[in-house]
């Protein structure tokens, strides 16, 4: 296996900090606050439904289900490709990253958000390690969204 090298004459690569995933704390915080903003949305959507055409809300409780699930995936989706986090992780200071500790791109925000409908992938970012079975099937975590310091900034920091 080959070592990981630095590159001392990049100053990104030589200040950035190892990506650590966020606090089940936060996560779970993260969880509730989309849950508001989500359903917030969806009532807002069926209350504009309703004025359109009352038949638009029909009683199908597949159709429900099926459209709610969809729904819940492009919110999370629009947000994490967007902008690389959602609400809930705007108010909580943490983001999305790839394993470049990038923002993830279209694809990968897709895989990760379709695999959020496995029954009870809600809760596996519970465990020691607060990875949820999401992120480790699209090779995504959620880290605490720290700004990068600038080497002019990093040098002006340094106690001498």
């Amino acid at each position: 296996m080959e070592p990981h090298t630095r590159d001392l004459l990049n100053a990104d690569e030589l200040l950035a900090e190892p990506c650590l995933p966020a606090s089940q704390g936060k996560r779970f915080l993260n969880l509730l606050i989309d849950f508001v903003f989500f359903y917030i949305i969806m009532v807002t959507v069926g209350v504009i439904m309703f004025l359109i055409s009352p038949e638009l809300l029909d009683s199908k409780v597949l159709t429900n289900r099926v459209t709610s699930m969809l729904l819940y995936v492009a919110y999370y989706l629009a947000f994490e490709a967007w902008l690389g986090k959602t609400p809930g992780k705007i108010l909580t200071k943490t983001k999305v990253v790839d394993k470049n500790g990038q923002k993830p791109d279209l694809l990968t925000c897709l895989w990760r958000n379709l695999a959020r409908l496995i029954p009870f992938d809600t809760f596996t970012f519970l465990r020691e390690k607060p990875i949820g079975m999401h992120d480790r099937m699209s090779g995504t975590m959620v880290v605490d969204d720290r700004p990068s310091l600038s080497l002019d900034q990093s040098i002006r920091n340094t106690p001498y």
